[in-house]
């Protein structure tokens, strides 16, 4: 048995992250020790979080630094300027979001656990562990949850000034986790580092399948820009004026929410799309489609897409990379060339129109969520902890 423990942000955001993570301690907890450390603003009460926790695993809650003046205004050159701080603030940003007090505390909270084995969530966190590599004995890895672009995408990605600190730090480390094949090629070729593919799981089971004589289009995540929902909503205003007897739901909230809805609005789709905002019974909604359409522009590996499959929903989705495990053409659903919005109209009118072959698709969904429980990808985790331990 090992001593593992994970750092994550946050156990209790309603997003793929910290379904996955809770997803995989339970599985983990079974063979291994587990502790989740988590950046909240409020004490742990049982579980809050929308996934069950075991009751074995421990959770314990950790403080961010605090932030100086002149860390505000690093941070502001940095977010909201674009200061590329690869070429003129490397130390400072370093400093201000990985001070020496903070990086002291987690070397001293590694040591003192005596944990065998340690899991950052996140770039951040990766970069966390490699910044303290030499001065721990715990083996460590770091876990990403995003695609290449997610990170690094000059315009909106995560880490997109952070390219030099992110690679120094997470070659340190003893092994570097990815979603997808592509991801894993353009971490070897963009920045030299060598990982591991796991794929994430489903987020649930369940007996109840989607009715696709239903007639509707469900989607589901956060409402910003690399989900494509602005792409979605014009293929939906083009296929309604072919077929105005379906309807279309967008699952989820965020900033864009408002944006949209002024689209929908424009094209007088209001009595047939819809953004619900946030919400906790995903499962529920998702239900009442017949149809799950993906039109992101990037992704790692989807969990809205496993949750479709293992409802039965036929998937229409653009041919990014992460859809290649997940999807065959013409089997679970239909691939569009990406962001070609004529043919993700014609695919949307392929499947309205022929209920017989949304059934097998969703026949085959299920199939294929079959193959993404916790349990069966926990194996290659399993595999991963052996041979470090």
């Amino acid at each position: 048995m090992a001593k593992i423990g994970i750092i994550i942000s946050s156990l209790y955001a309603c997003g793929g992250e910290e379904r996955v993570v809770s997803l995989m301690a339970n599985e983990w907890v079974k063979k291994h020790e587990i502790t989740i450390y988590t950046f909240e603003n409020r004490e742990y009460e049982g579980n809050q979080n929308d996934y069950y926790l075991s009751d074995q695993i421990k959770i314990k809650r950790v403080m961010n630094p605090p932030i100086t003046w002149q860390g505000k205004i690093i941070k502001l050159l940095y977010y909201y300027f674009g200061v590329p701080s690869d070429r003129f603030l490397p130390r400072l940003l370093k400093n201000t979001i990985y001070p020496d007090m903070f990086l002291k505390e987690w070397r001293d909270r590694i040591n003192n656990e005596k944990f065998d084995i340690v899991i950052g969530v996140s770039g951040i966190y990766s970069v966390l562990l490699g910044l303290i590599q030499n001065e721990i004995s715990a083996k460590l890895v770091g876990w990403q949850h995003s695609s290449y672009e997610g990170y690094f995408d000059p315009r909106k990605g995560y880490y997109r000034n952070q390219k030099k600190i992110f690679k120094e730090s997470v070659e340190k480390l003893d092994a570097c986790i990815v979603l997808n094949k592509d991801i894993q090629e353009k971490y070897q070729k963009e920045l030299g580092l060598k990982t591991e593919v796991i794929f994430n799981p489903k987020s649930f089971a369940s007996r109840i399948k989607a009715d696709v004589s239903q007639q509707c289009f469900v989607t589901c995540g956060r409402v910003e820009e690399e989900k494509g929902y602005d792409d979605l909503i014009e293929a939906f205003y083009k296929f309604n004026r072919f077929n105005s007897n379906w309807k279309l739901l967008i699952i989820g909230g965020g900033s864009l929410k408002e944006q949209l809805e002024c689209k929908i609005q424009e094209k007088n789709l209001g009595d047939k799309a819809t953004i619900t905002g946030y919400v906790h019974n995903v499962r529920e909604l998702l239900l009442r489609g017949s149809v799950f359409i993906m039109t992101s522009r990037w992704e790692g590996f989807p969990m809205s897409i496993t949750e479709a499959l293992e409802l039965g929903l036929p998937i229409i989705a653009y041919g990014i990379p992460a859809m290649e495990p997940l999807v065959s053409n013409g089997v679970e659903g239909r691939i569009v060339p990406p962001f070609d919005n004529d043919l993700l109209v014609d695919a949307m009118k392929d499947l309205a129109s022929d209920r017989i072959k949304r059934q097998h698709m969703s026949d085959a969904a299920v199939q294929k969520a079959m193959t993404l429980t916790p349990e069966s990808i926990s194996q290659y985790w399993f595999r991963l902890f052996d041979k470090m331990n």
